[in-house]
């Protein structure tokens, strides 16, 4: 059987790795210098590679370090995962639920979602990670997050496992009162001022095309993922933005948006819980997972 490198080495390797140098590993882990250097000696020996050489601003991954990373990193964190596994299943109401959601589920159905969850397992430690599915894809396939729920691309991969939750009709929308508010098309608003979320691929990359489908001037496009930034602009700097009607109904919207009563319609979004295919949830996020399912069925 081939020699395998130790959990402590993977963990001097992150160390490094997160804090760009020996010295702070060497102090975020509490061990001495000397005692890292050999584990990473160690650790190159079994591989039979360089791993790291020094940069102008400390130590930097080779180019097979760089590959081992990400391998090393799904290893780290499916074994941490497993150890909570286990300690879950010795006391359930302790665990990690750690998801990425957009930003409609952020204000609608998941707050209350978990509220009422903590209510029963007030000990599960539940870290929410907004942003596009694009933006949050790579830290899914790492294993840095269970799972994402959220408006997302027709998933036909190997990876990941896509589910269905809802669908939701998008419309062109602004401030109550928006200058604008009585525009019947598209085209008599190429030059308003608009916000767009921030993506390289997927829904939103989609509905970009379909307002500008000639490719026409962009200058007053602000594109980001701040909701705060969001809604200073919209609220009082007259932007523009595409939203799932129902927006209009929520509690912190109400009386506050138009819907711009263009004649085109948007492309409807559809909204996924989506998770990889190999990864092994843990019985806590099964159970908050099943709960994310019973609160869309419930709203669609």
């Amino acid at each position: 059987m081939k020699e395998l490198p130790k959990i402590n080495q993977l963990k001097n390797l992150r160390a490094i790795i997160n804090h760009g140098g020996i010295r702070p590993a060497a102090i975020a882990l509490g061990q001495t210098q000397p005692a890292i250097t050999k584990s990473i000696n160690e650790l190159e020996r079994i591989l039979g590679t360089r791993l790291l050489v020094k940069g102008e601003s400390g130590m930097i991954l080779t180019k097979t370090g760089k590959a081992f990373e990400i391998r090393m990193h799904a290893i780290l964190n499916e074994l941490e995962r497993a150890v909570d596994e286990v300690k879950q299943i010795e006391k359930l109401s302790h665990g990690e639920v750690i998801f990425g959601c957009s930003h409609l589920p952020a204000f609608d159905v998941i707050p209350e979602l978990i509220t009422h969850f903590k209510r029963q397992y007030k000990y599960v430690r539940i870290t929410v990670i907004e942003g596009q599915f694009s933006e949050l894809v790579s830290a899914l396939r790492l294993g840095k997050m269970d799972f994402y729920v959220g408006n997302a691309l027709d998933l036909s991969s190997k990876e990941f496992i896509s589910e269905h939750l809802m669908t939701l009709e998008f419309s062109v929308m602004g401030r109550k009162d928006h200058p604008l508010k009585n525009s019947q098309s598209l085209n008599e608003l190429q030059s308003a001022k608009w916000f767009l979320p921030s993506v390289n691929f997927g829904y939103y990359n989609d509905i970009e095309d379909f307002i500008f489908p000639h490719g026409s001037d962009k200058k007053e496009v602000i594109y980001g993922d701040s909701i705060s930034i969001a809604r200073k602009l919209i609220f009082e700097h007259d932007y523009l933005f595409p939203g799932p009607k129902r927006m209009i109904d929520e509690p912190s919207c109400q009386g506050l948006l138009d819907i711009i009563p263009i004649r085109e319609r948007l492309p409807d979004s559809q909204y996924s819980l989506i998770y990889r295919k190999s990864k092994i949830l843990t019985p806590i996020v099964e159970r908050f997972i099943g709960d994310v399912r019973v609160a869309y069925k419930d709203t669609d």
